[in-house]
């Protein structure tokens, strides 16, 4: 008789509540969390639950997490990515066709960390993906172009006329409209072209900078600037300068730079002393000029770009080193400095220097060899230079150091 009453006290106690432990988690917690994993741990987890999927991409974590890896100096966040943009398979319209023409981006990627523990030659091997198709009218390779990395941020123009901002972490993109910038400037095919991304902090907004020279007898340059915000593209005074190249902008504290010349003074754009550098203020919509080093106004072949946070040449001297060149105080011409000199390498394969990546802070240079794509790592200390072969990565393709990011285009 005791049993059957304690059996049936046990089966009318209530049932207790499952609580999930991840609810019991502050918020503040998990932040102090998510900001240290990788961009793509973050997605998986944001499929948990709707709570930490708001979290996840709500502003506040989006900016912190950025602000951690763009910090982090062991550069786990950060990636070489190589881009290029081909042509769809479609079996029902074969290759070419012009009656349903799709693109798809290609990405290659290996983390910066692996890359700069290369002490020895060695294979590094890179990871692959693609993001989702997009049609257009016609489709040429050389055409086709990554123009450079903002944020996590990469800009993609097809064809001259398309263009997305595509986050390749999170496999995000957003097609921009019509510039309308081949219209207005009834752009010939040897018209130059340049374009870049960059972030304007003081509105807040990701900016998108396309400048167009027609050359000739005309030598203008139109420019126009999308703004993320508004989702609209607004034309700004035309450029007094000409565009010398097709190479991209190079973001730096708000402002894009590029290669221009004078197209009203005497000499001709292959002149070294007609060579410019020219800024675009991003929050306040001007150019303006930054002085080179008085020793490089003779010298013709040098490139620009960023490293170590500042505005950066690099100069091919004689043909046989490459100097680099750092403005260590934005603006001030007194501030050019030569950082590396580092030995021009050319193998029997026609494989040369093309594009430096990263400067350490022990001086240690990573850069990338073309056509065929090697990493090189150079160390004046020890006057040493090692390369390495990509696995499974094909040539052409645009190389850039891009820092992981959950900024959502």
């Amino acid at each position: 008789m005791r049993e059957r009453t304690r059996e049936k006290k046990i089966n009318t106690r209530p049932e207790p509540q499952f609580q999930p432990i991840i609810s019991c988690i502050p918020d503040d917690i998990l932040l102090q969390i998510f900001t240290r994993l990788p961009v793509r741990s973050l997605g998986r987890l944001s499929c948990v639950s709707k709570s930490w999927h708001s979290l996840i991409f709500s502003p506040n974590l989006v900016k912190s997490h950025y602000k951690r890896c763009t910090e982090d100096k062991e550069n786990e966040h950060h990636r070489i990515m190589f881009f290029k943009v081909e042509l769809e398979h479609d079996e029902r319209l074969g290759y070419g066709s012009e009656l349903g023409v799709n693109f798809r981006l290609r990405q290659f990627g290996c983390s910066l960390h692996s890359a700069f523990s290369c002490v020895v030659p060695k294979k590094i091997e890179v990871t692959s993906g693609f993001i989702g198709s997009i049609p257009v009218e016609k489709f040429r390779y050389y055409r086709n172009k990554a123009w450079g990395c903002c944020h996590g941020l990469v800009l993609i123009m097809v064809e001259r006329e398309s263009m997305l901002l595509w986050n390749p972490a999170t496999r995000k993109y957003r097609e921009l409209p019509d510039s309308g910038i081949r219209k207005e400037h009834k752009l010939p095919g040897s018209s130059r072209l340049s374009c870049g991304i960059g972030y304007d902090e003081s509105n807040d907004d990701f900016k998108v900078l396309v400048l167009s020279s027609v050359g000739g007898t005309r030598n203008e340059t139109l420019a126009k600037v999308y703004s993320w915000k508004t989702d609209s593209w607004k034309k700004i005074e035309d450029l007094k300068y000409s565009l010398i190249e097709l190479g991209g902008c190079y973001y730096l504290n708000g402002i894009l730079h590029f290669i221009a010349y004078d197209p009203q003074s005497r000499g001709t754009w292959n002149m070294a002393s007609e060579r410019k550098i020219v800024g675009f203020d991003l929050a306040n919509d001007i150019f303006k000029q930054i002085e080179l080093p008085e020793e490089l106004i003779t010298k013709c072949t040098w490139k620009i770009g960023t490293l170590r946070g500042c505005l950066s040449l690099f100069v091919y001297s004689g043909g046989n080193q490459v100097d680099v060149w750092l403005m260590k105080e934005y603006g001030v011409r007194e501030s050019w400095s030569k950082v590396v000199v580092a030995p021009f390498f050319q193998d029997p394969h026609g494989t040369v220097f093309s594009k430096p990546l990263i400067l350490s802070e022990n001086g240690r240079l990573l850069f990338v060899t073309a056509p065929r794509p090697k990493l090189g790592v150079y160390d004046p200390n020890e006057n040493s230079l090692h390369y390495s072969q990509f696995i499974n990565l094909e040539y052409p393709y645009e190389a850039d150091v891009c820092v992981e990011s959950l900024i959502s285009p």
